[in-house]
């Protein structure tokens, strides 16, 4: 057992996680029943023993049909061969162990072995068809496969043999050459022996057609060949110069490519591709741009994209930067001017207005073959006076705008760099044994640069400037923000001044918005907050933010079937927190703020009221609400519950900040209303993560109303984990401080829960004087739902006592408060115990109906918690049914969620309704170990009455199992 929790789970098991085990262990062997297989798992303390045949488990297979494959590859049965390795291979399921899903370490090592012995027999296979002369249909699957495992060499070697037996040369000496220039810029070493050698029979025309690969080891190996793509058109005839135009050289205007370039492979091929694909008119024009964040580097990638292609343009290559260093743009008349003469047009011979520059411009470019690179674009309108007339010249842009009305453009976006690319990046400038010895550091590097190439090259170069620094003193450095835009500079060049040249380009309410977004300390945010940082609707506030996402100033991430999420870059929020310091005063941000929260404040409330019918079991403060549209909201809360999962993280920040700017009714009132989500997911440390600081806030600001709020809540957050003692002492509290300021509503709460965990200890009589207490005190003030909790509550008592008249008639009560608040998630726990008072005399039909009501509801409002006690209660129906193997697998799908929910109570229940189960079905030993985790469970929890129940079921099952041993024991001896 220690062993399976360990593979499962590692060094952070849960309190369940033997009983999670068990039924992970139960639920195979029913998957195995149903398909018609023997139990072949046993219980042997301290755990399971499973006994297989060689026939019976498909490792055993695949290494016979392996080990068959390589006897018959050795004799040269190489039909025979392919085949049996097709047998091993068939085996598997995708392309590693278990579907590439292992996270334990315990699991990894074993996981890696059996992916090496099928990329081994995968290699003795594509041998073994070389041979056979099928070198053909074995170039695409070849590809896939170098893609997918691009350290194996001798993958690459039976991809360079397949190319060049099906006359393909050119592309096998392009997989060479590709993997070659990786190896040696990525790693410092040359290919292999067996590639070289490859490389040199292709060229000299040797290549054997009958021999397979030999083996190899793996080596370092290099990037995926791309498929071949269409080649550009040829040269065209040079135009014949007009009489004013100077015999010109071919014009080469791209500035030096770097020589440390790294890490965008992927795209140059994407971008390559781009520019070569045909259009569906002929003669149009090719325009690809190349769109991201200042900072990217998409300049460098255009540079070195079109150094790389230059031989393809032998009419050579225009550049031209379109934005001058004040981030001013540059007419398209005085660019068009520089063309122009570097095509040959000098002095009187130069056309004044634009529209006769870009004509003849046109002209002159009509039959040549050029590259025309344009940088830094501000809109379409200054690009479209530079653009050539004829398909023979492709345009490449780049831009932070998307250029969306540039027409027949097609665009690729480039992000910041990963952090392997990053990492290259750096052992590129620095070194590779640089970056090893401090690879720690050098990952903060990355992280504090925000992977935004300009920024690493900068702090690269400063390193490499200075070879006694350590990188860990860089790091230090970079962690102050207030100075980290000053370290970000070198040689002339820094993040700051890319970032100040795209704001100043900004009209006075974007650059507004744009500082003010770093008011938000949410890594990410909803488009609506734009309305309360600009205090103008929320429709102009939108267009406001989308301008900021054209100028790559914002990210916005659209994930299917959400809301659109955006954030700042980490680089670009600290040049925003800097605009904000320099042109915004301390007291107008605090006004901002409030706007933000007191928004955050009402949406937070009207979810509530949507996920429950109303404004009910809540207590609220003063702080002022900011409303939105309803459109808005209805967009916004189509969900409401989906929208608190969205927006946990930010409402959990907003919390902290109305703490950090002293607003304690609004901090307290919104950390409150956030136990909606989460008591429903279970979320328990950003509970107490959020009460804690709201109760920090109220103490310091002396509001007492406040502090029972919290002291209250928390109470509850210690009931929900469990911890009873300490929920008795807070709850305790909460209606003193509840008394004293003369809340009776927020009393009546505290004496409700406190009721609750006295029925959990089984003190019933203490817990009945508790609810009945407080249900007069919420019919006064009229909340229906929680009068409904106290109700159900109360019936349970009832049931417990065995009283079912009086606990029907409660829950009849309960159910008509319920109606009466429109809480569908309450509806059902209340059914849920009438379900269960039916099953005590025995109404089975009747518990069938209320239960089955009950789970439609609690799927239907996504109320996980419910839908286990829901499936529960079906089980023990199925159970009296005499359905046990259907009750058993009922109760399985129940473990599975409580788990997931970590919902303690919910989970011990269970074990023991499976317990009870397994007892019925006869299987003695399994009731016993679901009984003693539910004991175990109900122990720690300290719940008093669950405890009893399952100690009475384990003397039962026990006599039961001795009896059963008895009888048995008569039987053999007669």
């Amino acid at each position: 057992m220690g062993r399976l929790v360990d593979a499962v789970w590692g060094a952070s098991p849960p309190p369940t996680a033997r009983a999670q085990i068990q039924i992970c262990v139960s639920m195979v062997r029913a998957s195995m029943a149903k398909v018609g297989l023997p139990d072949v798992i046993q219980t042997r303390s301290p755990g399971y023993l499973a006994e297989v045949g060689d026939d019976e488990l498909d490792l055993y297979v695949f290494e016979r049909a392996a080990s068959a494959g390589r006897t018959a590859e050795e004799a040269g049965r190489f039909d025979e061969a392919a085949s049996a390795f097709e047998t091993a291979l068939g085996l598997w399921r995708g392309s590693s162990c278990f579907g590439g899903g292992i996270t334990s370490t315990a699991l990894q090592a074993p996981a890696a072995r059996l992916d090496e012995q099928r990329l081994a027999v995968v290699e003795q296979w594509v041998d073994a068809r070389l041979a056979l002369g099928l070198h053909q249909r074995l170039v695409a699957r070849l590809i896939d496969l170098v893609m997918q495992n691009p350290l194996r060499e001798r993958l690459r070697a039976q991809l360079m043999v397949a190319l060049s037996r099906s006359g393909r040369k050119a592309e096998a000496l392009e997989v060479y050459r590709r993997g070659r220039r990786e190896l040696i810029d990525e790693l410092g070493i040359e290919p292999g022996e067996e590639l070289r050698r490859l490389q040199e029979s292709i060229l000299s025309g040797r290549l054997d057609g009958a021999q397979p690969v030999s083996a190899q080891p793996a080596a370092q190996a290099v990037p995926a060949v791309p498929a071949a793509r269409p080649a550009l058109p040829a040269p065209a005839a040079p135009a014949s110069a007009a009489t004013f135009v100077e015999p010109p050289a071919v014009p080469r205007l791209l500035p030096g490519a770097i020589a440390d370039f790294t890490g965008r492979d992927d795209v140059l091929a994407r971008l390559e591709a781009a520019l070569e694909e045909a259009t569906d008119t002929p003669y149009a024009l090719r325009i690809v741009s190349i769109t991201g964040k200042g900072g990217v580097g998409k300049s460098t990638l255009a540079v070195h994209l079109g150094h790389s292609l230059a031989n393809r343009f032998p009419d050579g290559q225009m550049f031209a930067k379109l934005r001058g260093p004040s981030a001013q743009p540059i007419a398209p008349t005085r660019i068009l001017e520089r063309f122009l003469r570097s095509l040959g047009i000098r002095g009187p011979a130069m056309p004044s207005s634009i529209e006769e520059r870009a004509e003849l411009f046109r002209n002159l470019v009509a039959d040549r073959r050029m590259l025309i690179v344009l940088d830094d674009a501000i809109d379409e309108e200054q690009v479209r006076w530079l653009l050539p007339g004829s398909s023979n010249c492709p345009v490449l842009i780049t831009s932070r705008s998307r250029l969306a009305g540039l027409e027949g453009a097609s665009s690729v976006r480039i992000d910041v760099f990963s952090t392997e690319q990053a990492l290259q990046l750096l052992s590129r400038i620095l070194g590779a044994e640089r970056i090893r010895s401090e690879l720690s550091s050098a990952l903060l590097l990355i992280k504090l640069c925000g992977n935004l190439a300009l920024a690493l090259r900068i702090v690269a170069a400063r390193l490499a400037a200075r070879p006694h620094w350590p990188l860990s003193k860089m790091v230090a450095r970079l962690r102050d923000e207030r100075q980290r835009l000053d370290e970000l500079t070198h040689g002339g060049v820094g993040v700051r001044a890319g970032l100040a040249m795209a704001y100043q380009g900004l009209p006075s309410d974007a650059q507004r918005l744009f500082r003010r977004l770093s008011m938000l300390e949410a890594a990410e945010f909803p488009s609506w907050v734009a309305a309360p940082l600009l205090d103008v609707g929320v429709a102009e506030a939108e267009d406001t933010l989308e301008f900021l996402v054209d100028a790559q100033l914002v990210d916005v991430e659209v994930v299917k079937g959400s809301r659109p999420r955006y954030r700042l870059h980490d680089l670009v929020r600290v040049y925003s927190q800097e605009c904000l310091a320099e042109h915004e005063s301390t007291p107008g941000r605090a006004v901002v703020l409030g706007r933000v929260l007191s928004t955050w404040l009402f949406l937070v409330e009207e979810a509530h009221r949507r996920a429950y019918g109303g404004d009910h079991t809540l207590i609220h403060g003063h702080a002022p609400r900011l409303a939105l549209d309803e459109s808005v909201i209805d967009r916004e809360l189509g969900d409401p519950l989906r929208w608190f999962e969205d927006e946990r993280v930010s409402l959990i920040t907003a919390v902290r900040q109305a703490a950090g700017a002293g607003l304690d009714e609004l901090c307290w009132d919104l950390a409150l209303t956030l136990v909606t989500l989460f008591e429903m997911y279970g979320y328990f440390d950003d509970w107490r993560t959020t009460h804690e600081i709201a109760l920090g806030v109220t103490q310091r600001n002396g509001n007492r109303r406040g502090q029972a709020a919290m002291l209250y809540s928390l109470g509850t957050l210690h009931m929900f984990q469990y911890k009873l003692d300490e929920a008795r002492g807070r709850l305790g509290l909460a209606g003193e401080l509840f008394r004293q300021v003369g809340d009776v509503h927020g009393e009546a709460l505290a004496l409700r829960n406190g009721a609750f965990v006295d029925r959990i200890q089984g003190r019933l009589d203490e817990a009945m004087a508790g609810y009945e207490k407080a249900l007069a005190m919420l019919c006064a003030v009229n909340d229906s739902t929680a009068e409904a909790h106290v109700l159900s509550n109360m019936a349970q008592i009832h049931l417990d006592r065995g009283l079912i008249a009086e606990g029907k008639q409660t829950m009849a009560a309960g159910l008509s408060a319920v109606e009466r608040s429109g809480n569908r998630r309450v509806r059902a726990q209340i059914l849920c115990r009438l379900g269960e008072a039916h099953l005590q005399i025995d109404e089975v039909a009747d518990a069938e109906y209320v239960f089955s009501r009950a789970l439609e509801t609690v799927r239907s409002v996504g109320d996980p918690v419910g839908e286990c006690y829901a499936l529960r209660g079906l089980a023990i129906v199925r159970s009296h049914q005499g359905s046990h193997s259907a009750a058993y697998e009922m109760l399985e799908r129940a473990m599975v969620i409580a788990s997931r929910a970590h919902e303690y109570l919910a989970i011990g229940r269970v074990q023991l309704s499976l317990g009870e189960v397994a007892a019925d079905r006869g299987s003695y030993e399994r009731a016993k170990e679901h009984i003693t985790a539910a004991l175990d469970i109900f122990g720690r929890m300290q719940a008093t009455r669950w405890k009893n129940e399952a100690s009475r079921l384990m003397s039962d099952v026990r006599a039961a199992s001795d009896d059963a041993a008895a009888a048995y024991a008569r039987a053999s001896s007669g």
